[in-house]
């Protein structure tokens, strides 16, 4: 009777371990799932503004939509020059988006040429969104929509 008290308390000691185990991993799953899901997620789009008079555009609009769940900071939009110039313009503390949020910034004709310092000329050539921790976000066709800036200038 004793060899079977004994083999009956493994058998529960093993299954009650198998479903901590189980439930366990279920938990694991789902702090996974909740922390990947539980950060910002950036919609940006870009287009070129055209005035009703004449079908050449002198602006670029960028919108940046946080579609995620926390708050997103960007520093704004950055411009890429000929010969790997690059250039912002930023706030000090940023500007935050909040979750469903938008944000609209330009990109006008006068930031087409940078004056370099020994009077070199620079054209724009990209431009894509930075954000606080110094990562660049593509804007989809952006160097495009820079071509078609730059040819009517």
């Amino acid at each position: 009777m004793a060899e079977f008290a004994t083999e009956y308390k493994d058998l529960l000691t093993i299954s009650f371990s198998m479903l901590s185990l189980i439930v366990a991993c279920i938990a694991l799953f789902f702090s996974v799932r909740t922390a990947i899901r539980d950060k910002e997620k950036l919609l940006i789009t870009a287009r070129t503004v055209s005035n009703e008079f004449a079908d050449e555009p002198y602006e670029i609009e960028v919108t940046v939509a946080n579609v995620g769940r926390r708050v997103a900071v960007i520093e704004g939009i950055q411009r890429h020059y000929e010969r790997g110039i690059k250039c912002h313009n930023y706030k000090e503390r940023g500007i935050p988006i909040r979750e469903l949020e938008r944000v609209v910034m330009q990109v006008s004709r006068d930031m087409v040429i940078d004056n370099g310092i020994e009077g070199d000329i620079h054209y724009l050539e990209d431009i894509t969104v930075l954000d606080i921790q110094g990562q660049e976000h593509k804007i989809k066709n952006s160097k495009e929509l820079v071509k078609r800036l730059v040819s009517n200038f």
